[in-house]
């Protein structure tokens, strides 16, 4: 668990009905501090511009950046909320950089002392790109191996900012950083460098349009490659002069990719043939003599599945050029023989269980997939070799794996804590004190104190991801399901296991439990709903779905202690798309109704069960069940800032506010009157990421959660 150190109040600025974010971000970020328990107010739509973040909890997912220094001794990696540092040797994590956000590059120096990241912090303001959110670029600073941040964080980029910057290397002297612009305002493509002293411009390199670039993890060269050209530019880093023109023996194409090996001895680039079906030439050039190293078309797999030929993603070139290391789009770690052109050994094959309905093909419910090789290092002494997994599009936290070489046997991998493709399960308890959350890869739940952000105690047992976690309503048991298949009840005072409910053939991905505390009900991908007896863990009952590929994606039990509600999806193909059916379930008289019909799903109730929140055709609901399962829509709504479509909603108990969010940030409307009122984006005192998966608020209206990227983060507003 984190604590964030306090930073400046926010303001409520009503213009462009926009509140700005209000930091500093110049000589501290997220600093630990001894935790503290700090009275709250009740959040409604009068004083929410005043919401601060008090703690966040989890380290996230590994995005599959990685960096080494030349004696291995310790591994950087990033993730959705940091830097997280290993021992290069074991495996062991021996530190973590809270950020609150994804760094978008690192590099460490030649000398392996210091550690630059690269982060782009939200300002509040609007009028970027397209009218986006805008962002101040920041490069810091921290020493190696303690993670003790060294100085300012460097910010006056000049021409150079106004991008997302992808890559950084210092320079082999140390003193300066070489990074790249490839987007902005003029849409201008420059390599820059910068002193680590002035932490001013103190060269650049502006590119025709358009064109490939990519920097030398090494630091000593950048190099260019146009579209439809057959040669590929290599610069030095101290002053961009041309020091070698390759020429490229394959067919010129429109999307050449420009690959560095990471010891900087190589460059490579890969595009597709002509042939049919397509594969991929890969020609690779020594960089110190300008020399083709290697020029062919590797033995690569093809994949009937995606009908394509794998794709080398990274590689590396051992010292004596005779050996390249690949690693590909479809998990494969692979060694190459320089002299045979073949492939001569697989080291490696990277999968991962994806969950999500439009990730996997014919409607399962899960599928093994192949993980992307991000980026692979070779040790010095060339007998260990490090290979991340890319942060996938569903959310799957990538592993990173250590090789012996030449061997090729994996010594140990090691993993972010976040879950696969679900987000992470968060849960308050009756009486606000402790939030749950769930979604460890090792199947552990937390339980923190909401006031000081400690740890209460952790629920062990469950020997794969918990995808939710729930509080009895009386408060004396914890309920979890998981993807082993089971339930299980814990004493919520002690932690202590109470019993496991067995009997669902399918990973849980719902429960809930009864008003009245006495039944649980649980939806696996088994396609059944189960009804549990929680005195004595006993199936009351059992609710085929059929014999579809359903995935239960929302269920709750209603004030009458009787009536389920739930709503189930499957995905057939993407030329039909979701199908999706909401129910409401009498589980003492058996009778089922559809209620909401196509146009309105429930997604939330707030904590009194008076108001639900969801989506519809139009846009996120707030409405209220009827007696008679018709559902009265109170208000709908939507962001007033672009297009992308709101996380889902959540309802303040006093049913006076609604939040939600998107790419600008954490949405707030005012709901107590007979019109919904949008008050505004919503900033922090600490930067966090723009918009969460789930939010929920607390039963007694005080704490504000919401997961993002593997992370939970907890808000609430100090009382006056």
């Amino acid at each position: 668990m984190k604590k964030q150190k306090k930073g400046t109040a926010p303001k409520w600025l009503i213009a462009l009905a926009l509140l700005a974010f209000s930091f500093s971000t110049t000589d501290s970020i997220l600093a630990q501090t001894e935790p503290e328990s700090i009275p709250l107010a009740e959040i409604t739509p009068e004083n929410i511009g005043d919401l601060e973040l008090l703690h966040w909890f989890g380290q996230g997912a590994f995005s599959g950046q990685i960096a080494q220094p030349a004696d291995g001794q310790t591994l950087a990696a990033i993730t959705t909320s940091g830097v997280a540092l290993f021992n290069g040797e074991d495996g062991k994590q021996v530190g973590f950089i809270p950020i609150g956000l994804e760094p978008t590059a690192l590099s460490i120096s030649p000398d392996g002392s210091t550690l630059a990241i690269v982060v782009n912090y939200p300002t509040g303001d609007l009028g970027g790109f397209m009218g986006l959110p805008v962002y101040n670029r920041q490069i810091q600073l921290y020493s190696l191996p303690d993670g003790e941040k060294k100085g300012k964080a460097i910010q006056d980029l000049g021409e150079c900012a106004d991008s997302n910057i992808w890559d950084i290397a210092f320079t082999p002297d140390g003193t300066q950083l070489i990074f790249e612009k490839k987007h902005g305002g003029d849409d201008d493509r420059i390599f820059c460098r910068i002193s680590l002293t002035t932490g001013k411009l103190t060269g650049t390199l502006k590119l025709d349009q358009p064109t490939g670039m990519a920097i030398s993890p090494s630091g000593e060269t950048v190099a260019v490659i146009a579209e439809q050209s057959n040669k590929v530019a290599i610069y030095d880093s101290k002053n961009f002069e041309l020091i070698h023109d390759y020429e490229f023996s394959f067919p010129s194409t429109n999307w050449p990719q420009l690959l560095f090996s990471p010891s900087g001895r190589a460059v490579a680039v890969r595009t597709l043939t002509d042939d049919d079906p397509e594969s991929y030439t890969l020609q690779v050039w020594d960089i110190a003599n300008g020399e083709t190293i290697y020029s062919g078309i590797p033995a690569l797999a093809f994949d009937q599945e995606y009908d394509q030929y794998d794709m080398i993603t990274c590689f590396e070139v051992s010292q004596d050029l005779r050996t390249i290391y690949l690693g590909t789009q479809f998990g494969q770690v692979a060694i190459l023989d320089v002299g045979s052109g073949k492939l001569e050994k697989q080291i490696g094959t990277f999968t991962w269980t994806a969950n999500s309905l439009t990730g996997n093909p014919g409607g399962e419910t899960s599928h093994e997939t192949s993980a992307m090789v991000k980026i692979i290092l070779l040790s010095s002494d060339e007998k260990t070799l490090i290979a991340s997994e890319d942060l996938t599009t569903y959310g799957q936290s990538g592993s990173i794996h250590i090789f012996q070489i030449p061997a090729g046997k994996e010594v140990f991998s090691f993993q972010g804590s976040a879950a696969g493709s679900e987000s992470l399960g968060i849960a308050f308890s009756p009486d606000s004190s402790q939030i749950a959350l769930a979604g460890a890869k090792d199947g552990k739940v937390e339980i923190y104190h909401s006031g000081d952000g400690q740890v209460d105690m952790e629920l062990e047992g469950h020997t794969q991801t918990v995808n939710q976690v729930a509080f009895s309503p009386d408060g004396k048991m914890i309920a979890t399901g998981s993807d082993d298949n089971t339930i299980r009840l814990w004493d919520a005072q002690t932690g202590r296991p109470i019993r496991t409910l067995s009997g669902h053939q399918g990973r849980v991905t719902r429960i809930a439990f009864s008003p009245d505390s006495t039944w649980l009900i649980s939806g696996a991908d088994d396609n059944t709903i189960r009804r549990w007896n929680a005195a004595d863990g006993k199936t009351l009952e059992t609710l085929n779905l059929g014999d579809e590929n359903w995935r239960v994606d929302f269920l709750d039990i209603l004030n009458d202690n009787t009536s389920v509600v739930y709503r189930i999806s499957k995905y057939p193909s993407p030329f039909i798309g979701f199908l999706q059916e909401q129910i409401l379930w009498n589980t003492q008289s058996g009778e089922s109704k559809t209620i909401g019909g196509s146009n309105t799903s429930i997604t939330q109730f707030d904590s009194g069960k008076e108001l639900f929140s969801g989506y519809s055709n139009s846009g996120r609901v707030v409405g209220k069940l009827q007696d008679n399962g018709s559902m009265a829509i109170t208000a709908s709504f939507n962001s007033p800032y672009g297009n992308g479509a709101l996380s889902l909603p959540a309802i303040a108990p006093n049913q006076q506010l609604v939040v939600s969010g998107n790419g600008f940030g954490l949405h707030a409307w005012d709901i107590s009157g007979k019109e919904i009122n949008f008050l505004g984006l919503v900033g922090t005192n600490q930067p966090i990421p723009s918009y969460g998966n789930e939010y929920l608020f607390s039963p007694d209206g005080k704490y504000l959660a919401y997961t993002s990227g593997g992370v939970a983060y907890l808000m609430g507003i100090p009382s006056k």
